[in-house]
């Protein structure tokens, strides 16, 4: 492996940063996304129950004690609750586009080494074959083997920029579509928790219209 990365050349260095870099990021994402296995629906239904009883206080230490996406979005509707229908929804997407930048945090690196790295080991590749036949220019073809020695070596750098390439843009793609289908999930939890919120409000309403009839009734008598 040694021998591979001193034939490749100088271009070969700058490749294993790079690597190392998509290798972390790739491990810490990992780690990171592997907290989305929380059942989205499952916790807002929780919610939407705990609402139905009039639990506002329990829904919101709830959501305190998920401390995942799902339930910092639910907690930013919840805080909202005596708002307008608007401002709720605006906290809510407000919320959820933050949450979404932090599951998305280092998915643009990746895809920048993935297309960095075969152009800078094509680089190395088109280096390595100036210096062949610049070589072959001053001491001729009388050894082909050396000459094909050369070329073989000039391609090293192509195959690694690949080799690094092409499992980080499976990582990326991987990454990418496990958010989209939580954000897609998350987006039509939502949706039922912003309808239960409006049956909360529209029962308190009604309530307060009773106790201010009741009220009046009372003052007349």
């Amino acid at each position: 492996m040694w021998g591979l990365i001193v034939k490749g050349g100088w271009v070969m260095y700058p490749l294993i940063g790079l690597s190392v870099i998509a290798l972390a990021i790739i491990i810490e994402r990992w780690v990171a996304l592997h907290r989305l296995n929380v059942n989205t629906t499952d916790f807002v239904t929780e919610i939407n129950e705990l609402l139905a009883k009039n639990e506002m206080e329990e829904a919101i230490a709830r959501c305190e004690r998920e401390n995942s996406p799902a339930g910092r979005v639910i907690m930013a509707g919840l805080k909202n609750f005596r708002k307008s229908r608007e401002e709720v929804e605006s906290a809510i997407e407000t919320a959820g586009e933050i949450e979404i930048a932090k599951l998305e945090k280092g998915l643009l690196y990746l895809l920048t080494i993935a297309k960095i790295s075969p152009l800078l080991g094509f680089f190395g590749t088109v280096v390595g074959m100036i210096r062949a036949f610049e070589a072959i220019g001053r001491f001729g073809v009388e050894n082909p083997r050396l000459v094909a020695l050369g070329i073989s070596e000039a391609l090293i750098t192509t195959a690694a920029g690949l080799v690094i390439a092409i499992p980080v843009f499976f990582a990326h793609f991987y990454f990418t579509n496990r958010i989209n289908r939580f954000v897609l999930s998350m987006q039509e939890s939502t949706l039922a928790f912003l309808e239960t919120l409006g049956e909360l409000e529209e029962k308190i309403a009604l309530r307060a219209a009773q106790i201010d009839e009741i009220g009046g009734e009372y003052i007349e008598v």
